[in-house]
C-alpha cells in the first residue's frame, strides 16, 4: 500500500468526503477517488459506506484506519530521524484559539521545544472552525482546536468544564438585570459550542437575554465581563480573573441553564511539516 493513498483515506475518513480530502491533501478529487479504489482492490474490502452527502467507515475500513494511522506515524518519524541534520527550513504553523493562548499553549509550545529543539513556531488565533479550514487549505500546519462531532477525533489533550462566569460584583449584576430586564451576555461568536449552550439553554428555560456583545477575542470577553457589562461562558480553565457564577452567588432570580463540557485536542495536516509529523504530534499529546 501507498503512503500517498494511505494519506487520502486518513483525509476521507477526517473530512467525510473525497472533495474535502483533496483539497486537504492538495491533489485533485478524481486522484483520492482513484486512490481510494486501488486501496480498495488490494485489501479486496469495501473500505466506506455513502451515508447522505457523506462516507462512513465499514468495519473493515475501521480495522484499516488503525494500522494505516500506525504505518504514517513509522514513516514521517522515519523520515524525520533521516532528515535530523537537515536545516529546518521553515516555522511550525500552529492554530490555537484566543481562550486557549493562555493556559493550553504554553504547555503544548514547551513539549514541541522539548521534542523538536530549535523548531521555530508560529502561532496564529482564530476559533476552531477557521482553524480546521486552515488545515485543510495548507495555511497551518497543527492546531489546538475543540473536539467536534462532525469530524474524525484528533489526539487529546485535555477536558474542560464550560463554566458561568461574571466579575463577582453580585450586586452590580442583580441591579443590571433589573436595569436591561434580561441577562446580558458576553459571547463567542457563533461557532463556538458555549454561544449556543448559552442562548439555547436560557431561551428554554424561558429566561430573557440579550448578546451585549460576541467576539473570537478573550480579552475582549474578560474586558467587558470584568467592567460589568454582562456574564459569559467560557471553559473553566479560560477563566482567568473572572468569578465562577453558580447557586451559590447567582443574584439571579433563576437557576443558570446546565453548560457542556468541551474535549480540547490536537489536530495535524495530510502533508506535515518536515520537522513535526503524526509522531511528534503522539509524543506531546501522551505527555500532556
Amino acid at each position: 500500500m501507498e503512503i500517498d493513498a494511505l494519506r487520502c483515506f486518513i483525509a476521507v475518513v477526517e473530512t467525510g468526503s473525497y472533495s474535502q480530502a483533496a483539497k486537504q491533501v492538495h491533489r485533485s478529487q478524481s486522484a483520492v477517488s482513484q486512490k481510494m479504489g486501488k486501496l480498495a482492490e488490494q485489501t479486496g474490502k469495501v473500505l466506506f459506506t455513502p451515508v447522505g452527502r457523506s462516507l462512513e467507515l465499514t468495519e473493515e475500513g475501521k480495522f484499516l484506519l488503525s494500522y494505516a494511522r500506525h504505518i504514517i506515524t513509522l514513516h514521517d518519524d522515519a523520515m524525520r530521524q533521516m532528515s535530523m541534520s537537515k536545516q529546518i527550513i521553515r516555522p511550525l504553523r500552529l492554530g490555537c484559539p484566543d481562550d486557549y493562548a493562555g493556559n493550553v499553549l504554553p504547555k503544548v509550545i514547551d513539549l514541541i521545544r522539548r521534542c523538536v529543539p530549535n523548531l521555530p513556531i508560529h502561532v496564529t488565533c482564530n476559533n476552531s472552525t477557521n482553524l480546521q479550514q486552515m488545515l485543510a487549505n495548507g495555511d497551518i500546519d497543527t492546531a489546538i482546536v475543540s473536539r467536534s462531532s462532525t469530524r474524525e477525533a484528533g489526539q487529546y489533550l485535555e477536558k474542560s468544564e464550560g463554566v458561568w462566569a461574571f466579575n463577582g460584583d453580585i450586586e452590580g449584576l442583580r441591579s443590571l438585570y433589573k436595569v436591561t430586564r434580561g441577562v446580558p451576555l458576553v459571547l463567542f461568536e457563533q461557532s463556538c459550542a458555549f454561544h449556543h449552550a448559552a442562548v439555547q439553554g436560557l431561551s428554554q428555560l424561558n429566561i430573557n437575554s440579550h448578546i451585549v456583545c460576541s467576539t473570537n477575542s478573550v480579552g475582549a470577553i474578560k474586558g467587558l465581563v470584568m467592567a460589568g457589562q454582562g456574564v459569559t461562558v467560557v471553559a473553566d480553565s479560560s477563566l482567568g480573573e473572572m468569578t465562577v457564577l453558580n447557586n451559590e452567588n447567582n443574584p439571579l432570580p433563576f437557576k443558570l441553564s446546565k453548560l457542556p463540557s468541551v474535549i480540547i485536542e490536537m489536530v495535524i495536516a495530510a502533508n506535515a511539516h518536515p520537522n513535526f509529523g503524526r509522531a511528534q504530534l503522539n509524543e506531546i499529546c501522551s505527555k500532556y
